[in-house]
């Protein structure tokens, strides 16, 4: 048992409403999470389960919120959710002999080339337009990032966030208002497979949900009222601080 005191549970809240805030406006807000978590005394596994309580929580407090402003298409959504939920499911079953080292590495360089798409094709990430990739390769990207999800979760909602405005066609505000189905429909499945391994723990989860709700109604707000170039601006910072930790944390 983790013997924790009422400053504890008040930095788990304060951490929560963080995540939330990061998860809803751009991403990477379980980056913050699992080293809290794990730092209070949680297992990596535990604190991985734990958290995807906090993660379906802040979805749906974020999506109502965006439902409220007018900005969630749920048509567009849906489909996009049943397909990362389908790879989710597998993404979380899988057991992952991928080196953690290279694996941060990949993401890093990954996210930096976004962060400089963010910086130098303003217009990608700003203005809604059609694409041109059939229907049939939007579900599989979004399969194959919903596999990801499933497993590691962290980072996940800046890949969900490329592949909604690039492949998708959305311009961010809209996308981040999508981004709240799909993560929380797929986060659901993999919640109930965590708990039923027995890798949650509830009191935590709820008092980090708590706050990651807080976070995710702030993040939905301003996400609608200051509109796309500071939403790109947030991602932008966010994912470059992100690439920075994951490459710290192999070299450290």
């Amino acid at each position: 048992m983790i013997d924790l005191q009422w400053f504890h549970w008040a930095g788990i809240v304060i951490i929560g409403i963080l995540q939330g805030f990061l998860n809803t406006v751009a991403g990477g807000g379980t980056l913050i999470a699992l080293p809290a978590l794990t730092f209070l005394g949680l297992d990596l596994a535990v604190a991985n389960g734990t958290n995807r309580i906090s993660i379906l929580l802040q979805s749906v407090s974020g999506a109502l919120s965006f439902k409220n402003k007018g900005a969630l298409a749920l048509k567009t959504a849906l489909p996009l959710a049943v397909a990362s939920t389908l790879g989710a499911v597998l993404g979380t079953f899988i057991a992952i002999q991928v080196d953690k080292k290279v694996l941060n590495i990949v993401i890093a360089v990954l996210i930096s080339g976004m962060a400089v798409l963010l910086i130098a094709k303003p217009k990608m990430w700003e203005e809604q337009k059609a694409t041109k990739l059939p229907k049939l390769a939007i579900y599989a990207i979004f399969f194959a990032i919903g596999i990801y999800g499933g497993f590691i979760q962290a980072g996940v909602g800046f890949f969900f966030a490329w592949a909604l405005v690039v492949a998708g066609g959305t311009d961010l505000v809209k996308g981040n208002a999508i981004k709240t189905i799909i993560i929380g429909s797929y986060t659901a499945i993999s919640l109930a497979m965590f708990m039923y391994k027995g890798l949650v723990h509830i009191p935590i989860g709820l008092v980090l949900a708590l706050g990651s709700m807080i976070g995710a109604w702030l993040g939905a707000h301003f996400t609608v009222a200051k509109g796309n170039k500071w939403v790109r601006w947030v991602l932008a910072v966010v994912v470059i601080v992100s690439a920075v930790k994951m490459v710290w944390d192999v070299l450290a």
